[in-house]
């Protein structure tokens, strides 16, 4: 059976290298790089129109992984919608998609950008220090209040499609139950998790009928560079319909070194979100529930230094909630 598994997958890959030498032959795109190939996608850099592009391509659309072709299909509408929209700072703030297909395999050039990320050491936690400024602050506030106020009639159909339902609290409990042990154990509160699933019990119908936004759900330092004239935003593979204080609480929490600029950033979103009365309690139970997720995943995380300093604070914010002490 195993051989029979590698062979089948080698044939695959031999196909694969034909549909994608084809592709690049029609848009006379010359690699200059090979950045991945396998296991999900083949990623390479090269020269489009005599200007540096990007090519990405879904490997196994059907087969194995239909969930990447998903992914890949959300991140194309999405851009391709951005780029034709009204929506200024966002259109600003992301990769132009040159040719792409969401057929039976997705696939694209898009922009090339040059930049420097605010990661740190290649990590996906800790941000850079020179990414809290003011300028920043104000960029990502406009980009993601446009986000935002993206109204489900104006989205396209096909986009519409592939947005999945949100979660609701019962159903993020079932991810953390299992782990009880190890939330206990790196925040010290025995008897803790227990706390957490009766205030998810408390907060569960509040949090089911909250406004539902659109959302990036990975604003992470990596995804962020800085180039000549502009902050983009990439990897919108994972763009869906989720809490308006899901994204906002992720930076909040990866700014706990900048507590000025965490209070500039939330005042921003509340004022945005004026006119919803119970924003404060949603903010306090997206940060609870970050927080543990952020607990359970240092346990999984390879680069603890990159993570432990978010781990820490996460526990630091579920011991104020849990004691009644936490102010947003």
């Amino acid at each position: 059976m195993l051989a029979k598994n590698k062979s089948v997958i080698k044939n695959h890959r031999i196909h694969v290298r034909a549909i994608i030498k084809k592709l690049l032959a029609r848009q006379s795109f010359k690699i200059t790089k090979k950045i991945k190939f396998g296991p999900r996608y083949f990623v390479a850099e090269g020269n489009l129109d005599s200007a540096k592009a990007l090519f990405k391509i879904c490997l196994y659309p059907k087969s194995y992984d239909h969930l990447t072709n998903e992914k890949f299909s959300r991140e194309i509408l999405f851009l391709d919608f951005l780029n034709n929209s009204r929506y200024s700072a966002l259109k600003k703030s992301i990769p132009q998609i040159h040719y792409s297909s969401v057929g039976t395999r997705a696939w694209y050039f898009r922009e090339y950008l040059v930049g420097k990320t605010y990661n740190i050491n290649d990590g996906n936690i800790r941000f850079t220090d020179s990414f809290f400024t003011k300028k920043n602050l104000d960029w990502f506030t406009q980009a993601f209040t446009e986000l935002q106020s993206i109204q489900p009639k104006d989205l396209p159909l096909e986009f519409k499609k592939l947005l999945f339902p949100p979660q609701t609290l019962s159903y993020l409990w079932r991810f953390i139950g299992p782990y009880y042990l190890s939330v206990e154990k790196f925040t010290g509160i025995k008897g803790g998790t227990a706390q957490i699933k009766k205030l998810f019990k408390k907060y569960g119908t509040m949090y089911a009928s909250a406004p539902r936004v659109l959302a990036h759900q990975e604003v992470y330092a990596p995804h962020i560079l800085k180039t000549k004239n502009n902050i983009k935003m990439i990897d919108w593979e994972n763009i869906g319909w989720s809490l308006p204080t899901h994204d906002i609480v992720t930076m909040w929490m990866r700014a706990n070194r900048h507590p000025a600029w965490q209070r500039q950033l939330y005042n921003k979103f509340k004022k945005f979100h004026r006119h919803y009365k119970k924003f404060d309690d949603l903010w306090t139970i997206t940060v609870l529930t970050q927080s543990v997720f952020n607990v359970i995943a240092f346990h999984f995380y390879k680069d603890k230094k990159d993570f432990v300093g978010l781990a820490n604070y996460s526990a630091q914010k579920i011991h104020a909630i849990l004691n009644n002490t936490y102010k947003a």
